[in-house]
């Protein structure tokens, strides 16, 4: 049996590094391939299809005050 670790899990709240508003995104599904966790996220009625790398527990403050 192969068990797969991912970064992230069902539920969680996660931001995208490059959303300059820094909304809240939840993980709503996750498929999973050999080396490769790609996780299904919606964000009121958008959804969006994202990898780990893309992502962050936290939002970035200065992102969403035009910073950078």
């Amino acid at each position: 049996m192969h068990q797969h670790f991912t970064e992230y899990t069902f539920g969680d709240i996660v931001y995208l590094k490059t959303d300059s508003n820094q909304e809240q995104w939840i993980i709503t599904d996750i498929t999973l391939k050999p080396n490769l966790a790609l996780y299904h996220i919606a964000c009121g009625s958008l959804q969006h299809d994202a990898y780990d790398f893309e992502m962050s527990r936290q939002p970035d403050a200065n992102k969403k005050m035009g910073l950078q």
